[in-house]
């Protein structure tokens, strides 16, 4: 009697820790409570291939498109939740305005940007450079500015655990764009006082 009771308890405590321990087949990465589905590397994956833009950096190095699009998700998760703890916010009219920024010039993007649909790229944009423009308020010098920008996002992904699903490599906060980056940010489009 006393086996079978501890026999059960056993197995209860191995099904609570199987469900907790974040290895849902369906999941390509889990950042805090928020799940990047299979499903969407797969979608976003689809839409690459097919896209001009982004097809030839599909056809490099094919293996390596579906790990960019999970890093790149999980990164912007973590912008999303550091612009808001900041108190910057992206709003649906900023990502509009990032859209008609980067339509004109979506053509000149290469690398993991270039992967990405344009509506999520907007929303990347929208955020980095929110965020970007939080971190350099009060006439901080560039390197302040920077600190405060990785800060944040650090502080966004200790308070929201990055788990990858293993068939996609791992996460690495560091290897993400930082602000200021030339060769990984879209550059706004000019404007016509830019032009006068």
């Amino acid at each position: 009697m006393f086996r079978r009771l501890l026999a059960a308890v056993a197995v209860s405590l191995l099904l609570i820790g199987l469900s907790s321990c974040r290895s849902d087949p369906t999941v390509a990465a889990y950042v805090g409570d928020d799940e990047i589905t299979l499903d969407q590397i797969d979608r976003y994956y689809a839409k690459a291939t097919s896209d001009p833009v982004s097809a030839a950096e599909v056809q490099q190095d094919p293996a390596s498109v579906k790990p960019k699009l999970v890093s790149m998700l999980v990164f912007i998760e973590l912008l999303r939740d550091a612009a808001e703890t900041a108190g910057v916010p992206v709003t649906a009219g900023q990502i509009a305005q990032a859209k008609a920024q980067i339509e004109p010039q979506r053509q000149q993007l290469t690398g993991e940007l270039a992967l990405l649909p344009i509506d999520v790229l907007a929303e990347f944009q929208a955020h980095r450079v929110l965020l970007s423009q939080w971190a350099s308020a009060g006439n901080v010098d560039q390197q302040t500015a920077g600190q405060k920008y990785t800060e944040a996002l650090r502080a966004s992904e200790r308070a929201n655990p990055v788990t990858v699903n293993p068939r996609f490599g791992t996460f690495d906060l560091e290897k993400a764009p930082q602000m200021g980056n030339a060769d990984i940010a879209v550059k706004p489009a000019p404007t016509a006082a830019d032009q006068s």
